[in-house]
């Protein structure tokens, strides 16, 4: 097992800023409050510049350190000799490093670099990190969480993967461990277990939102035959029903294929709905497949002047901006003014740039960080109803499992990308 501490405490390396951390308490008649300032990401006035470091570098000096750091017993948890005598809190993280697949490992060494960072920054010398490689199998993650809990562990930071969730939620739900999970798989929130990952849900609920304020009272779906695409198709059905609104029409390609029958049949519906008042159509794709579905409309004779164009986060990729067939289309995404301060750390220590979980991993260890100074890491801490303040803006953990975000509206032009409605910073009263 890998003891990253001693690291953390000598590694050579610029840190985060100290967030002022704001306490707060509401009830479901409290006026609103501000959220738990849990980290904002950006470099401090006075960092210590030296060698580029890459997740799991060693320095020469700290070698012999490391080799002497044996685990021992003294609270029924697991305490390294350099942390003897403390309060020790815990976090597992939950990560798939050895899974087969290169760009998953990819993914879980950029996550494990984000928890680096939040470490550096808030854990004191008396929060340490279990880090367990799950290989993204049910079986190694059953056996990796019963390693942690009889580690001590005060909460689990992962898995990745909504199965392997499902898996141990149970277990650390027995022994009143919360999970702070990083699926998108809504139906592995719940008993125990929180989903920290941006979901579809939150994105399209923001987006639509939007149109909704603008009049928009009608939408089409035209996306994948795949669970994403039937995830998206579902939350806009749901989202309109809220907002006295309906899908008319939803049209399903193979990804694999081709999306010229179902563009036809969603442009009729188009061009009927124009007439009748505002309309958005949502295509959750991405990269290429995106660049080959979205000029099908025009193609097959939408005015797309007359058309809203939505999408999910998938949008959020500079290669697909140019394509004068999206030019003001609207996504939902975390507000990249709170971001950007994190990721040019970030790009400083590691040397290249972040994925997005390695943002929403370093909220994660922020968090929990935060909860073991309060002596609040139990589920009534992570569902504060007044949310956190992190990298990636404004969240908060429901009841069920699932999160709720401030997320921001993002519209793409010929020169890029820009903001036209920052997310919310304030959660309203009553329970999340």
């Amino acid at each position: 097992m890998t003891l990253l501490q001693p690291l953390l405490r000598k590694l050579k390396a610029p840190s985060l800023v100290l967030a002022s951390l704001l306490f707060a308490t509401a009830c479901a008649t409290a006026p609103p409050r501000p959220p738990v300032q849990i980290g904002t990401g950006g470099p401090r006035v006075d960092p210590v510049t030296g060698e580029q470091m890459k997740p799991g570098d060693i320095a020469e000096n700290e070698i012999e350190d490391l080799a002497s750091t044996k685990p021992v017993r003294g609270d029924g948890g697991l305490i390294p000799p350099f942390m003897e005598g403390r309060d020790i809190k815990r976090a597992a993280v939950l990560l798939p490093f050895s899974h087969p697949n290169a760009q998953v490992r990819a993914e879980a060494e950029s996550m494990l670099a984000g928890i680096e960072l939040a470490l550096f920054e808030y854990a004191g010398n008396s929060f340490l990190i279990l880090p367990k490689d799950t290989a993204g199998k049910q079986s190694v993650t059953e056996a990796r969480v019963d390693e942690a809990l009889h580690e001590g562990a005060d909460i689990i930071l992962g898995p990745l993967f909504g199965d392997n969730v499902k898996a141990v939620r149970e277990t650390a739900n027995r022994k009143q461990v919360p999970i702070i999970a990083f699926s998108n798989d809504r139906s592995a929130a719940g008993g125990g277990a929180y989903l920290a990952s941006i979901s579809p849900d939150e994105e399209v609920a923001r987006v639509m939102q939007y149109a909704a304020a603008r009049g928009v009272r009608s939408f089409v779906f035209l996306g994948p035959a795949s669970e994403y695409g039937r995830q998206v198709d579902s939350a806009m059905r749901y989202q309109a029903s809220l907002q006295g609104g309906v899908v008319v029409a939803s049209a399903f390609y193979d990804p694999a294929g081709d999306a010229s029958a179902q563009a036809r049949q969603i442009a009729t519906v188009l061009q009927k709905e124009i007439e009748r008042g505002k309309v958005a159509v949502m295509i959750p794709e991405r990269g290429v497949k995106l660049l080959s579905v979205a000029p099908l409309l025009p193609y097959n004779g939408v005015d797309m002047r007359q058309v809203m164009l939505l999408g999910t986060s998938l949008w959020d990729d500079s290669s697909i901006w140019r394509e004068p067939t999206l030019a003001g289309g609207l996504y939902a995404a975390p507000d990249p003014e709170n971001l950007a301060g994190f990721r040019q750390t970030y790009q400083r220590i590691y040397g290249k740039r972040p994925t997005d979980l390695a943002a929403v991993a370093y909220d994660a260890a922020a968090l929990s960080v935060r909860l073991a100074a309060d002596d609040n890491m139990r589920y009534n801490g992570v569902t504060d109803p007044d949310g956190f303040m992190g990298v990636n803006g404004l969240f908060r953990f429901r009841i069920d499992g699932t999160s709720q975000r401030g997320l921001a509206v993002m519209q793409i032009q010929p020169s890029g990308v820009s903001v036209v409605e920052k997310g919310i910073s304030v959660f309203g009263p009553g329970p999340s």
